[in-house]
Order: structure tokens, then C-alpha cells, then sequence
């Protein structure tokens, strides 16, 4: 039996899916299709690969060293529990990452905790829940989603503790502990009249999430990302659009601290007054204003809906929300920084739809719509 390689894209990385034997005589099969990968990662699905010698293991070794040369990574995802135990018995699984095929899981009697555009929240039982992307996601995302959660538990963010990465049909996600907390969302929700007073919440939260230090080992570089999404809008947009954005991104002022670029109410759970963040998935190293760009994007257009969409707050109650937050969040900067991102709003907010153009096919042709339509008009008023 030989080795069939299929390519395809996720997100900005190569995805190489193995179909067969890693072997001496196929090794050179998958060297070639990793070089032809280019400069960038690569994640390769195991899931029907059966076997891996030694002559497999040194071209896995030998891109990772590449690629870790140019700051990109080598990952492996579906690894079937045989192939698993060869890497574990080598070592090379304290060298590269990877990550087992996923625990088959059942919903039958779980309790749906709440919902999002991104996915599902239920119950497993006393002690765990299960976070369920969308179908059509790929289970790429759930096993980055796990990795970064418990490297940034390990750097002091507040965040639930991550356990097992799991398949329910189509569908995967990331098992947590259950933390027995309620959505920040359904607070702000029942509670309209301490609107300013959560919105000041929110931003203490993303100020202690942004003075954090992040690990360029672990977490990507946001504007690289980025980049790489509004190029993948050429689909979409004119080319002038595309390069449009593009300078308008190299613009924003960067950073190495960490940014969620998903922070919003209903990924942050309340327990006895602690707030933990959840949804790690794009946690990254990068400037502030990306995080603030994406609240904007969230709470500030009623006329696009992603309000009620992502939170169920009432859009209203939505725009007060995010102009206290405002508020509160550049109160003790120079009111330079508070300029800057007055300047860039709408580009700013552009990015999270642009980001999921890529990510939920079912919200393409509405994300789509709000940036082209909505957003890039008045990104050329405000520049």
C-alpha cells in the first residue's frame, strides 16, 4: 500500500491529508509535498494513516526544523492511537505537535447550555462540557483551540481549563471543565439598567487580557493572519479593494502582547464574580486594537445584526454598550491612542467578517455583504 497525499487550505496554513503508509519508500512523497507547501505551516490529517517508520519520522522532524526556521510550524492532527504510541515511544511528541484522533462523543440527554455563530455549548455532565464548532469547520481549529487554551492558562489568562479535543458526527469541539458560571451575555441581557457598569467589566478584562506577554512559540503573529485573510478576498473583492486593506493593516500600530480577536460577552463565563474567557481559537500576539475593532464590529451596527447574532443583547442596549466600553477602556490612555483607533474603526471592524469569510461558510455571503457594502465605504471616508 502506497501513500496518497491530498492538499487543500486551512485558514493561513497548508493542510495536507495522508491516505496510506509512511514509509521508507513513500517518505520522499510527502517531502516533495511538503516543500511544495511553501513558506508557511502546515498541518497534516493522520486520520488514515496507519503507519509511520523511522525514514517517515525523519522527513516529519526535518520540515519541522524548516519550517521552525521561518517561524512556522508543523502540526499533526487525527493521529490514530498506533501511529500515536510510535511518536510518544520516540519522543518526538515533546518535539512536534500532535494531536490524537478525536474521542467520539454522543449528545443524547446533554443539555444545551447556549449558541453562537461559531457554535453550540452543551452540558456532558457534573464536571465537563463540550464546546461543538459548526459543521464544515475544520477539525484543525478545535485541536489549535485546545492547544492555545492551556498555553494561555499556563500565562495567567483566566480561562477554563481545556481536556480532551472530541467528534459528534461531523462536528468537533474541545471538552472543558464545567465551571459552573453564567454567560456574560445573560447578565448584561437581564440586567439593562447596569449596562456602563458591565461594559467597564468587559473592558478591565481586556486590559488585564492585553498586558499579558505572548509566547511566540505558541501563539501566531495576528497581522500575519490577517494578511492572509484579506488576500483570500480576492473572491470576492476587487483587487484595489484587496490591496486597499491590505495597507490599511501594515498601518495599525502592533504588538507582542496577547489579543483574543474574539473577545466579546458571550465569551467570558461569571462564577461567584470571577470572570473566566473561554473560545481561544485566534488567540494571538498582536496590538490591542484588533480586540477593540472586533467589540466595535460586534456592538456597534445594529443595521448589520451581529449584535443579537453573537450575544442575543438587544442591539440598542448593544450600542450602549459598546460606547461605555469605549469610554472605559481609553480612559487612562493618551487620548492619542483613543484617535488612532477613532481613525481606523470601520477597518478595524472589517476584520473579524473578513475573518469569517474564511472560517463559517454558512455566514460568507452575509460577511461579504457588510464589508463591501457596509464597511469599505466608509473605511474610505474615514482615511
Amino acid at each position: 500500500m502506497g501513500l496518497e497525499i491530498l492538499a487543500s487550505e486551512t485558514g493561513s496554513s497548508a493542510l495536507l491529508r495522508l491516505d496510506g503508509r509512511l514509509d521508507m519508500e513513500t517518505s520522499a512523497s510527502l517531502a516533495s509535498a511538503l516543500a511544495g507547501a511553501g513558506a508557511r505551516s502546515v498541518v497534516l490529517d493522520m486520520a488514515e494513516c496507519g503507519y509511520v517508520s523511522s525514514a517517515g519520522l525523519r522527513v516529519l522532524l526535518i520540515a519541522h526544523r524548516d519550517l521552525a526556521r521561518t517561524g512556522h510550524s508543523l502540526s499533526l492532527i487525527n493521529v490514530t492511537p498506533l501511529v500515536h504510541a510510535v511518536f510518544e515511544t520516540t519522543g518526538l511528541d515533546q518535539i512536534l505537535r500532535v494531536g490524537r484522533a478525536a474521542r467520539s462523543i454522543s449528545l443524547d440527554g446533554a443539555e444545551l447550555i447556549s449558541s453562537g455563530a461559531c457554535g453550540d455549548c452543551y452540558r456532558l455532565d457534573r464536571e465537563t462540557v463540550v464546546k461543538l464548532y459548526r459543521a464544515g469547520v475544520d477539525p484543525a481549529i478545535a485541536e489549535k483551540e485546545k492547544r492555545f487554551a492551556k498555553a494561555a492558562f499556563l500565562l495567567g489568562v483566566p480561562t477554563a481549563l481545556s481536556y480532551d479535543v472530541v467528534a459528534c458526527g461531523s462536528r468537533t469541539g474541545v471538552v472543558y471543565e464545567m465551571i459552573d458560571a453564567t454567560l456574560f451575555s445573560a447578565i448584561i441581557k437581564a440586567d439593562p439598567a447596569n449596562t456602563p457598569h458591565h461594559a467597564r467589566r468587559l473592558a478591565e478584562i481586556a486590559k488585564g487580557v492585553h498586558a499579558i506577554k505572548g509566547d511566540p512559540a505558541v501563539f501566531p503573529r495576528l497581522k500575519d493572519q490577517l494578511a492572509d485573510y484579506i488576500k483570500r478576498m480576492d473572491a470576492f473583492l476587487d483587487a484595489s479593494d484587496v490591496a486597499y486593506l491590505l495597507q490599511r493593516l501594515e498601518a495599525i500600530p502592533d504588538s507582542e502582547n496577547c489579543v483574543h480577536f474574539d473577545l466579546h460577552s458571550s465569551n467570558v463565563m461569571i462564577r461567584q464574580d470571577e470572570a473566566l474567557i473561554i473560545d481561544l481559537g485566534d488567540f494571538s500576539r498582536g496590538g490591542y486594537l484588533f480586540d477593540i475593532g472586533l467589540i466595535c464590529f460586534i456592538y456597534a451596527f445594529p443595521e448589520f445584526g451581529v449584535c443579537e447574532l453573537a450575544t442575543k443583547i438587544p442591539a440598542g442596549q448593544g450600542v450602549q454598550f459598546y460606547e461605555s466600553f469605549i469610554e472605559a477602556y481609553f480612559s487612562d490612555l493618551p487620548a492619542s491612542e483613543l484617535s488612532v483607533f477613532q481613525r481606523n474603526r470601520y477597518f478595524l471592524a472589517s476584520l473579524r467578517a473578513i475573518y469569517t469569510v474564511t472560517f463559517l461558510p454558512q455566514l460568507q455571503s452575509k460577511m461579504v455583504e457588510i464589508v463591501r457594502d457596509g464597511l469599505l465605504p466608509k473605511m474610505r471616508l474615514e482615511s
